[in-house]
Order: C-alpha cells, then structure tokens, then sequence
C-alpha cells in the first residue's frame, strides 16, 4: 500500500504575522537604532536617532525625506503602530533638547518629519473625501 503524502498550502497569515515581527523596513530606516545583539524578532533601540546637518533647510527636507521612508516601511511591514513609535521618540529627543527656557525644542528634523506626515494625512483625507 502506498500514502501518498501532499504538503499544506502555506499559512499567509502566519507568514505575515513573522514579516510584521521582524520589521525588515524599519529596520533598515536610516535614523532607526538597532540593539548592539538585534536579532529578527527584537525590537529596535530606539525610532528616531538622527543629527542635525546644521543648516534648517537641509534638515527639514531630511525629515520629510525619513517621513516618506517611514510611512513606506509603515506599509511595507504591515506596523500601523510605526509612525506612534516614533512620534514617542521625537517627543523624548524634544523633551531632552532644553534651551535656556527650561522646554523642549523640537529639532529641523522633527519638524519636517512632522510637516510631511501632516500632509501625508491631509492628502489621504481628501483623496478619501473625494
């Protein structure tokens, strides 16, 4: 007697649900900090680790450029939760960025960061209103 024997069609969800753990976008964002030890199922250091070019303009577009790269990750590894993460770190960098007044200041980075998620938003909103 014979058994024949046929594999399972692959499980998409749980291949997915891996991909979304091991965030290989957000990984590879340029202003994302890795674990000294990262390993695929860890998360990253830190969501927002950059430096100023020292001039406004070229930071601003930096930022929109990382907010591009984040909302693109964002889809890519299928994390709605990315762009709060580093909105978290944006607003920890600002609180630790004191000027003489006592309050956090947020960075040319953040800024356009933010700008470009903002309209990011505004478009969708009226693309979907639309």
């Amino acid at each position: 007697m014979r058994l024949a024997y046929s594999a399972p069609e692959p499980d998409n969800s749980t291949i997915e649900e891996l991909r979304r753990l091991t965030s290989p976008a957000t990984k590879a964002l340029p202003f994302v900090r890795l674990r000294a030890n990262d390993q695929p199922l860890l998360r990253p250091e830190g969501y927002w680790q950059v430096r100023s070019t020292g001039k406004r303009g070229m930071d601003v577009a930096l930022g929109r450029s990382y907010a591009r790269k984040a909302i693109a990750a964002m889809k890519a590894d299928h994390n709605a939760a990315l762009i709060a993460l580093i909105l978290e770190d944006i607003i920890h960098d600002s609180a630790l960025r004191r000027g003489k007044t006592g309050r956090g200041r947020i960075s040319h980075v953040a800024r356009g960061f933010l700008d470009e998620i903002s309209q990011s938003l505004a478009a969708r909103t009226e693309t979907d209103a639309g």
